[in-house]
């Protein structure tokens, strides 16, 4: 099926899975989070490309990965949040993601190619403030109980040089 052919309440159902997504990370609600994932979700994040380390050289290495989570090192990461003993989130931050620019690229029978691009604002200690900007190219799988989960996500940030460490979700 050609993207363009997409009916209006697939469309909704797209936009209504990234607004949920979105509330759920910002409230913290990680273990709801990870209800929208699919059981072989692959979550990944290339380091930033720079002039001096372009992602896609040809040195036929593959990228540093910032992140290169499946489900079990996902849950594994939201287990230490809340113990309250991760530095970097203790308290924890205070985030607003806004996911723009959602596109569906291609479509099979069960499965949605998407691109969006998000900008995640953060607070730390109350006076800390730093923004994340960059795209996301999910793959989203039609499920007959839930609708849509998250099969796939790869971030890929417009920073040559992260403002902080990285210890939210995208």
């Amino acid at each position: 099926m050609e993207t363009s052919q997409l009916d209006v309440e697939l469309r909704l159902r797209i936009n209504e899975f990234y607004a949920r997504e979105t509330m759920l990370l910002d409230d913290g609600r990680l273990d709801e989070w990870l209800g929208l994932l699919a059981p072989d979700v692959r979550y990944t994040m290339p380091f930033p490309e720079s002039s001096t380390h372009p992602v896609d050289d040809d040195d036929g290495l593959p990228p540093f990965l910032l992140f290169n989570d499946d489900y079990e090192s996902l849950k594994l990461r939201i287990a230490r949040l809340a113990t309250g003993l991760a530095p970097g989130e203790t308290p924890r931050t205070i985030t607003q993601r806004l996911v723009s620019d959602i596109l569906v690229t291609d479509v099979s029978d069960q499965e949605l190619s998407v691109r969006s691009s998000v900008m995640v604002f953060l607070v730390r200690h109350e006076r800390h403030e730093s923004f994340f900007i960059g795209k996301r190219q999910d793959v989203l799988r039609r499920d007959e109980d839930s609708g849509l989960l998250l099969a796939a996500r790869d971030i890929t940030l417009a920073h040559s040089v992260l403002p902080r460490a990285i210890s939210i979700f995208f």
